[in-house]
């Protein structure tokens, strides 16, 4: 008698093929991270865009003085908001560029992979943790100089 069609099947293991061998990223895994970073995408157009109408918004300037000098530090508060923005927009969109290419996960300091957990809470990032801490550490000790 044949077996019951209705038997459960065993799930698929994860083979090494199914991993990146340079990343250790799945496929399921850059499926996740780029849902992630166009999610994050939309968020930081939507803020671009609120920061910048908020900001030039008013073209009346008002005659009190104080409110002019109030008016104008909000104005460059927002500014610099969008520039913020702009800056992790342009970092999203090479992040996805990356992805697109098969060179996502990879630190551009060290070539080595930077590490899932890493990806999952920053999927924008380009580099690796110890790379980043290598990075502060030079910069503080530029400073003092």
């Amino acid at each position: 008698m044949p077996a019951s069609k209705t038997a459960a099947k065993t799930p698929k293991k994860k083979t090494k093929s199914d991993i990146d061998p340079d990343t250790g990223l799945s496929k399921k895994d850059l499926d996740v991270l780029r849902e992630k970073l166009n999610e994050e995408r939309e968020g930081v157009l939507k803020r671009l865009n609120r920061h910048t109408e908020q900001a030039s918004g008013g073209d009346d300037m008002p005659a009190d003085e104080v409110d002019q000098a109030s008016l104008v530090t909000d104005q460059a508060y927002l500014l610099k908001l969008a520039d913020k923005e702009r800056k992790l927009l342009a970092q999203i969109d090479h992040a996805l560029r990356k992805l697109d290419s098969g060179e996502y996960g990879i630190c551009e300091g060290t070539g080595e992979p930077i590490g899932k957990k890493r990806l999952m809470a920053r999927p924008w990032t380009r580099h690796s943790i110890a790379y980043k801490e290598q990075l502060e550490l030079e910069q503080k000790g530029v400073g003092r100089r």
